[in-house]
């Protein structure tokens, strides 16, 4: 890139008036930073953040609590780090490791670690130079890229990023357990996997292109009509999170903000920025029929331009490109993109990355549309402005609408678009002018982004994907189309027991295809299909008063109402029986919707709702020498509300803390006060479930072996507890650590006994 482009591209950058892509375009982004929460001055804010550091007493929503998504000193980036990483207190995986230096490609590293240092000794203050040890660097890098090849079987390639992703490390002064910690943190929970199948591999660009369609059509197609794919130009920002082509400076502000957000899909929107603002400059030399290559150069060299000084805006410009964006593909693509997440099988992921690299525009999930279509909205102007509203448009035929459609959906006929031409312009002009009166009107079928709802047949959508294609050709943004179409929102209602004609126009006239557990739903006890309707509708009141991010959880929740709680605690007599952890199967799963007819008509009571009179301190129980761990947490109660909660983990016991308000005279400030509930004994663990819809609801079952020793252990589930835990796969896998820990202790005391038994 010459000097003229590269400053053309810098002005694209950063704030420039004659910009079409920059902040002055987006009329409700000065605005949305209006809204932000006045940041208190430098010296506050980092002699706040010291205090907690030093106390120890911090975690990453403290830090971007406090730090507020901001750049960081370079005094508070390692700890800072570690803890954003989770390995502050972790200790050093390459113990074990017989240090053997033996891979076929050990020489590639060898040569591109001694680069890498180098590189770092040149661009170090001269005087930090000074009192570093290249060899030792070198030696350690090495160290650190084999253990991981080895432990991830995955083969080392010069361009697959792993330097660039220790360059920002070296920096830190790390020894060699946490270097190889924070390196691994990174790669499995922020870096997407190159691992799997090559169709896994290409999601990834997949997204962005259809993040690109999503928000700025005009350039999707000028890229595409150049024959150009995103992995081209954006595989280097991926695998290295822009530290291979940003300055070490620009790198470790970004990666601060980055860390504190601990969104791993942030790093699609950082990139979207870059593509937005590239658009004047690829497209004005497009008429001089630039060369594809040097386009391909100039798009992927983009990040290299940015400053320090550039980091705030260009963060905060992502933030609201996010916030601008569906959030149904994060919950679908998390196992598939990232190594850390839990896979249920590798079908599924390339069955979720072949419909990625299918789709001709976003798809949003059936939950998420009824949750921004709920007709009684009524949350502040605030939340208004922050939540994503729709406009949906429902694509089926004139009969098919007139038998049942959604209650704020606009009808548009996408056969017209062939048969009648003129008749359609004149429904795409209605559909528009009905689009402006609901937005200003403030009307709960009113948005800003269009959302097309199909009947859901491949072979029936076809004009609707027509109509759709012909809207992002003519650079229409915001367009989205529902999951499943509407047979899938049909079968979503019944299945959490909504009353259609709630949501429904037609409803009578409306009938979804029945799955088995919707089956098992409406053949229940009819109680229970009330008490879901009362819960839904309960739990819809608390989203209009609450914030965007717990109206999101909640509804994942709603998701999973047929597993429904039928009374007070007791013994139950069913058919689902499992052996608690005995070596033979895992006690974590991930539910599937198979488990509706096992768990939709078992007893689960939630936590006791029995009042214990002694309240405490809860820094008095996370003192207490017997704690393992102390995780914050939801606990979900019989009727369905959500208290604030600790759930604390000692070697053999779970005690769920809620918090509570004391009485006034006794409360100090800044603490946080408890009740503790009876305990749960570890040993009584039979199982512990998660659903892959909203993976933070956790349930704990605890069951008593009731069949004779000489036969094979069966057990009754006699309680469970559910949480909703944001750290739900730390919690989760420390608490089948610590049983694991139990039942070797239990069988090692066995034998023990036997053997006094034989001896005597």
């Amino acid at each position: 890139m010459d000097e003229a482009q590269a400053a053309d591209l810098e002005e694209n950058v950063n704030t420039s008036t004659n910009s079409e892509t920059t902040f002055d375009q987006l009329s409700d982004f000065d605005e949305a930073i209006k809204q932000d929460v006045d940041f208190p001055s430098n010296d506050n804010w980092q002699l706040e953040l010291e205090e907690m550091l030093n106390e120890g007493f911090v975690d990453q929503g403290i830090i971007k609590s406090v730090c507020k998504c901001r750049c960081l000193p370079d005094k508070f980036r390692t700890q800072v780090w570690k803890v954003c990483l989770n390995v502050a207190n972790r200790g050093n995986a390459m113990a074990s490791w017989d240090k053997k230096l033996d891979l076929p490609e050990q020489d590639i590293i060898r040569k591109d670690c001694s680069v890498l240092v180098e590189s770092v000794m040149d661009e170090s203050d001269p005087e930090l130079t000074s009192s570093l040890n290249s060899e030792s660097m070198i030696e350690d890098c090495i160290a650190v890229l084999t253990f991981y090849s080895k432990c991830r079987a995955v083969k080392y390639h010069t361009d697959n990023g792993w330097t660039s992703v220790l360059r920002p490390l070296l920096g830190l002064n790390l020894d060699l357990g946490d270097l190889y910690n924070c390196f691994y943190a990174l790669q499995s929970r922020y870096v997407p996997r190159s691992d799997l199948s090559p169709s896994v591999t290409a999601a990834p660009f997949h997204l962005l292109r259809l993040l690109l369609l999503y928000h700025d059509p005009e350039l999707c197609n000028f890229i595409d009509t150049c024959q150009i794919s995103t992995q081209s130009f954006t595989s280097d920002w991926f695998c290295a999170l822009f530290s291979s082509h940003c300055s070490p400076s620009v790198t470790c502000g970004l990666w601060d903000v980055y860390l504190q957000r601990s969104d791993p899909f942030f790093v699609f929107f950082l990139a979207l920025v870059i593509l937005v603002n590239t658009k004047e400059q690829i497209m004005a030399n497009s008429g001089q029929q630039a060369d594809r290559a040097e386009t391909i150069k100039c798009l992927s060299q983009a990040p290299s331009v940015l400053t320090l000084e550039d980091v705030d805006d260009f963060c905060q410009l992502a933030s609201y490109y996010s916030d601008k964006t569906p959030s149904s593909f994060r919950r679908d693509l998390g196992a598939c993109f990232y190594s850390g997440a839990m896979i249920s099988s590798t079908s599924k992921v390339d069955s979720i990355s072949t419909d990625l690299a299918q789709s001709f525009c976003l798809k949003v999930s059936i939950p998420e549309l009824l949750l921004s279509s709920q007709p009684s909205y009524a949350g502040d102007d605030e939340e208004k402005t922050q939540q994503i509203r729709y406009f949906v448009v429902d694509c089926r035929p004139a009969e098919e609408y007139n038998k049942g459609h959604l209650l704020t959906a606009f009808h548009l006929d996408a056969t017209l678009m062939l048969k009648e031409p003129s008749e359609f312009d004149a429904a795409l002009t209605s559909l528009f002018a009905a689009q402006d009166q609901a937005i200003q009107a403030g009307s709960a079928a009113g948005g800003e982004h269009l959302c097309f709802l199909g009947s859901g047949c491949d072979e029936d959508d076809q004009y609707m994907n027509m109509v759709i294609a012909h809207l992002l050709q003519k650079r229409q943004t915001y367009i989205s189309v529902a999951r499943g179409g509407f047979n899938s929102l049909l079968e979503y209602l019944t299945e959490v027991g909504i009353d259609l004609s709630e949501w429904v126009v037609g409803a009578e006239r409306a009938t979804p295809v029945q799955s088995k557990s919707t089956d098992a739903v409406n053949n229940g006890d009819p109680s229970n299909r009330s008490k879901m309707q009362f819960l839904m509708k309960k739990m819809a009141g608390n989203l209009m008063e609450k914030s965007i991010i717990i109206k999101d959880k909640v509804t994942r929740f709603i998701e999973n109402t047929e597993e429904e709680w039928a009374g007070p605690e007791r013994h139950i007599q069913q058919n689902d029986r499992s052996k608690p952890y005995r070596g033979t199967e895992s006690v974590f799963s991930i539910g599937d919707d198979n488990e509706n007819d096992e768990e939709g008509n078992q007893d689960s009571p939630g936590p006791s709702e029995e009042q214990h009179v002694e309240i405490e301190e809860l820094s008095v129980w996370k003192t207490r020498p017997d704690v393992k761990h102390c995780f914050e947490c939801q606990a979900v109660t019989l009727d369905g509300n959500l208290l604030p909660a600790h759930l604390v983990v000692t070697s053999d016991q779970m005690i769920c803390l809620i918090e509570v308000k004391p009485k006034r005279g006794r409360k100090k400030p800044k603490l946080t006060y408890v009740k503790a509930r009876p305990p749960r004994s570890l040993a009584a663990v039979v199982k512990i479930t998660s659903r892959r819809s909203f993976p933070e609801l956790i349930t704990f079952k605890f069951g008593e072996i009731i069949s004779p020793a000489e036969k094979e252990e069966e057990v009754e589930i006699v309680a469970a507890d559910r949480y909703i835990l944001p750290e739900a796969g730390t919690a989760t896998k420390s608490i089948k650590h610590l049983i694991i820990e139990a039942e070797k202790k239990k069988a090692e005391q066995q034998k023990d006994d036997e053997a006094i038994s034989h001896g005597d």
